[in-house]
């Protein structure tokens, strides 16, 4: 069964996901923060993809080769990336912040501290639009700042021309949709 049609952004929820499961059960209070802002997006207007949930907090036990596919697929359907970055972030939260840089997505980084992070999350600035809230994740005015700023670039990011979906990039690679002239 099919949610309802979102007509918002597409917005990538990324958390920290092993550190936060004790006898393989996800930490109810790090689940209710991860959901704060699952939830605000959505009431945002926003289609939100988190692998908490696609995982279903780790009861799937889908193989990592299902859960990169998902995630990558999802990272590059987005139009906006909000990470959630506390401290440092988790090897996977880096993953796809990496992922992001690549692929020029617009992102929100949620952290504790932005200054103690590596240089590398430091200068995603250089390739993309990068935003940066600081302050307690679980602050409902740090949720409420993050998620309208992921909203609002992700709603930019989506009306803006990307790349590959460009009429002129698609003329000169010769694509074709089905149908149409040569």
């Amino acid at each position: 069964m099919s949610g309802p049609l979102v007509h918002g952004p597409k917005v990538f929820l990324a958390a920290t996901f092993g550190n936060h499961v004790r006898d393989g059960v996800f930490l109810p209070e790090k689940k209710a923060e991860i959901l704060s802002y699952h939830t605000r997006l959505s009431e945002l207007g926003a289609a939100v993809f988190s692998s908490h949930m696609n995982e279903e907090w780790g009861a799937a036990g889908l193989p990592p080769e299902d859960c990169m596919r998902d995630d990558l697929r999802a990272l590059h359907a987005a139009d906006s990336l909000c990470a959630l970055v506390g401290d440092e972030p988790s090897a996977g939260v880096a993953f796809e912040l990496g992922y992001a840089a690549s692929v020029r997505r617009p992102t929100v980084l949620v952290t504790s501290s932005f200054h103690t992070l590596s240089s590398m999350i430091r200068g995603m600035g250089a390739l993309l639009e990068l935003e940066v809230v600081e302050g307690d994740l679980g602050s409902p005015a740090v949720v409420e700042k993050a998620c309208s700023v992921a909203f609002d670039l992700g709603s930019k990011h989506r009306r803006s021309d990307r790349f590959w979906e460009s009429p002129d990039v698609e003329r000169a690679l010769k694509f074709r949709s089905p149908g149409g002239t040569r």
